[in-house]
């Protein structure tokens, strides 16, 4: 009869099943943060690709015969887009920003700035570190198109 009685007592079983929904919603709100974290890193970068591939758009010299048309210099739009960088504080406003890839498309007037950066999901130094991936690559391109009229 003993038996029989521990077989049907659930005293304590709700309190595993609390247990575990916690713990999936703890779960669930890390990745919703995370996944945040990846879009709003995301929005930053591609900000920041737009205004340097405005920044180097500007550095443009003119040519002026029979047919006039602007003139962009690989190295002078990436100077321009490295500085508009530095000016606006690229690095504090997406910190894993990595590598910058600024030039003239081959139409001779579209700039285009590629930017990467690693996107960093947890803190530092923590001990799910080789566990989760702690960053996320994320890329955004920027383009701006420069165009003279008479």
């Amino acid at each position: 009869m003993r038996a029989r009685t521990r077989l049907v007592d659930d005293r304590g079983q709700t309190t595993v099943l609390t247990v575990g929904l916690c713990a999936v919603l703890i779960a669930l709100m890390l990745v919703m943060l995370a996944v945040t974290t990846v879009a709003i890193q995301a929005r930053r970068l591609q900000s920041l690709a737009d205004g340097a591939a405005l920044a180097g758009a500007e550095e443009l010299g003119f040519r002026l015969d029979e047919n006039p048309t602007v003139v962009l210099s690989d190295d002078e739009v990436a100077a321009s887009a490295g500085a508009y960088l530095s000016a606006v504080g690229g690095q504090e406003s997406v910190p894993g920003l990595a590598d910058m890839e600024a030039g003239v498309a081959g139409d001779g007037a579209t700039v285009i700035v590629r930017l990467e950066a690693q996107v960093s999901l947890l803190p530092a130094g923590g001990w799910f570190t080789g566990v989760i991936p702690a960053t996320v690559p994320v890329q955004a391109e920027g383009s701006s198109r420069t165009a003279l009229t008479r």
